[in-house]
């Protein structure tokens, strides 16, 4: 079961904060469709636009911008991961992903020590992120 902008329908033990936006596909035309699966947190302030897969007990860190055309750098396999035409941007099944920066390699950005944002993989769902996400849902529920 999973949330998508054409399905309107919840997932299972699906967990969306405050503030969270996720996109449709109403434009632009045949834009792909945002789907979040069963048991993923989604955190406050988080934007999932077209073209993104949240797979099964994901975390969308507080802030994260997700669209089709965003790198997300997986520290823990060491990787880079993308859309590829035509298949959306996946997040990993029990990913957690947080916001974080990279160097831009511009003279002028390197002269002014501009960075720029970048979604980050930093592990993979354990007993403390379970604890962490069932502390949150007892303290809304």
């Amino acid at each position: 079961m999973c949330w998508s902008a054409r399905v309107r329908r919840l997932a299972h033990g699906l967990h969306l904060s405050a503030g969270c936006q996720i996109g449709g596909v109403l434009e632009p035309v045949g834009a792909s469709p945002v789907i979040v699966e069963d048991d993923a947190f989604v955190g406050g302030g988080t934007g999932l636009f077209e073209g993104v897969i949240v797979k099964r007990g994901a975390v969308i860190g507080a802030g994260v911008l997700l669209t089709r055309a965003t790198p997300v750098y997986d520290l823990v396999y060491k990787r880079i991961l993308r859309a590829a035409d035509p298949l959306p941007l996946v997040v990993p099944e029990n990913a957690v992903v947080v916001m974080g920066c990279r160097p831009s390699h511009a003279p002028f950005a390197q002269q002014h020590g501009v960075h720029l944002y970048v979604p980050v993989i930093v592990k993979y769902r354990d007993a403390r992120t379970d604890a962490a996400t069932a502390l949150e849902d007892t303290l809304r529920g």
